[in-house]
């Protein structure tokens, strides 16, 4: 028999009036109401309903002010009490309250000084390491600098040829002693002056020949490029990509992993068997970067093997001890604004454009994650920042141009660690050029960017 107009009205009216997400007289009791205050002029609050007795995601909600980056939500109009999303349940119908992180700019000073090989002719900076004499390096590239708690910071360079190496009109042309990588250390505090190396990475009985970390395999068709580098928990990391030399890139044989050393940088173990990324991961190339009392390290991304220089960037994060297990990783998924554990398909683009040898660091005067890369459309070496490192990021700003003749073929791009710390409005940071195929000092001031 079929059922009568009103009986299906009641058994829709019982299935409404059961709604969990509802009270009995069809009300919203279970439900929590997040009030978004702005705290912009033309801002207007918004408001977003979640589940009573739940940890709730991000909203999605960001809002603008000019001159400045969105910094998060926080309890209290002044902002000075961040709200955790990840770790807090909602009870209760709260408002919360905009921050806001002033943005910064840069302005290029300059090469202060050559890092590695011979001096060229009509140079008019100092020369303070001539690793053409001393350590039989002549040609090389990057000068990736880390901060190690000895006091030392590491200095790790990317192939690397002897002192018989003579710019070619790009690249190292048919130098001897061709390294994969080697490192430097240095202790020197007074920048300004250029970046000094008190020794090198080498072999006692060959003291002067800088020795690769990784020493090279299939010696003409493969290499070992470091990326990045960080000390946690007093022991040295090194991500690097085992890169096929050439324009055939197989997927199966690239990958990228990483090296540690527990006696600052001496000597170097694998750590392939713990942790590994594919050839067209987003995490082939990295760039490590700690922030004063966060737990945790985050791990800025993009793809190497097809997707070199071609590649947006995307944001893992780890605990230090954790930075050998992938699968404690987590993954920043700006769709869910969540952090998603052991799942690297699900991070999302936190950087767009193109994003090639990357570096970060936390600018503690300022408050903020500044980013250098080489944007190869631009053909400049580029930066944002952001008061997050799952942003929102400022807009790309360029910082050296390779369209300027003494920049010419540029890249690379790594920041000094001591630029960082409280109190300075300076960038020293090292620059790599094809021609002629060696690392240079450079220093850049720091400013608030404009307000209007």
């Amino acid at each position: 028999m079929k059922p009568s107009i009103l009986t299906v009205f009641f058994l829709c009216a019982a299935l409404l009036s059961c709604n969990p997400d509802k009270g009995p007289a069809g009300d919203d009791s279970r439900m929590a109401v997040i009030t978004l205050e702005p705290l912009t002029v033309a801002g207007a609050a918004r408001q977003e309903k979640v589940i009573r007795g739940q940890v709730t995601a991000e909203p999605s909600f960001i809002p603008q002010k000019t001159g400045y980056t969105f910094a998060g939500w926080c309890t209290d109009k002044d902002a000075q009490e961040p709200f955790d999303f990840e770790s807090t349940v909602i009870d209760e119908d709260i408002t919360l309250y905009a921050s806001y992180s002033r943005d910064i700019v840069l302005k290029d000073k300059g090469k202060v000084a050559r890092v590695t090989g011979a001096s060229l002719s009509g140079e008019s900076f100092p020369n303070p390491n001539s690793t053409h004499l001393k350590w039989n390096l002549g040609g090389t590239d990057l000068g990736i600098i880390w901060e190690m708690s000895n006091g030392e910071y590491g200095v790790l360079f990317g192939d690397s040829y002897g002192s018989d190496f003579a710019p070619c009109g790009g690249g190292p042309g048919r130098a001897s002693d061709w390294r994969s990588n080697v490192l430097a250390y240095s202790d020197n505090t007074d920048l300004d002056n250029g970046l000094k190396f008190k020794g090198m990475m080498v072999n006692e009985n060959r003291p002067d020949r800088a020795l690769p970390v990784i020493e090279r395999e299939n010696y003409f068709a493969f290499t070992y490029i470091p990326t990045a580098a960080i000390e946690l928990n007093g022991k040295q990391y090194m991500h690097y990509m085992y890169w096929e030399v050439g324009n055939t890139i197989r997927a199966d044989q690239n990958y990228s992993s990483i090296y540690c050393s527990e006696d600052y940088g001496r000597s170097w173990t694998s750590c392939r068997g713990k942790i590994s990324f594919g050839a067209d991961s987003y995490f082939a190339m990295a760039g490590y970067v700690k922030k004063p009392g966060d737990e945790y390290c985050y791990m800025l991304g993009a793809q190497s093997g097809r997707g070199y220089r071609k590649s947006s960037a995307k944001l893992a994060r780890f605990r230090y001890d954790d930075i050998l297990d992938k699968s404690s990783y987590e993954f920043w998924n700006g769709g869910k604004k969540q952090w998603i554990k052991g799942k690297e398909s699900q991070a999302t683009t936190v950087l767009d454009g193109k994003v090639g040898e990357l570096s970060v660091m936390y600018l503690e005067e300022y408050g903020r994650f500044l980013v250098l890369y080489f944007d190869a459309d631009a053909y400049a070496i580029c930066y944002r920042s952001s008061a997050r490192m799952q942003g929102p990021w400022s807009k790309e700003r360029v910082l050296c141009s390779g369209y300027e003749s003494s920049y010419a073929q540029l890249y690379g791009s790594y920041i000094h660690p001591l630029s960082a710390k409280k109190g300075s409005d300076t960038i020293y940071w090292t620059m790599s050029q094809w021609q002629p195929y060696n690392v240079f000092f450079m220093k850049a001031e720091v400013d608030y960017a404009p307000e209007y």
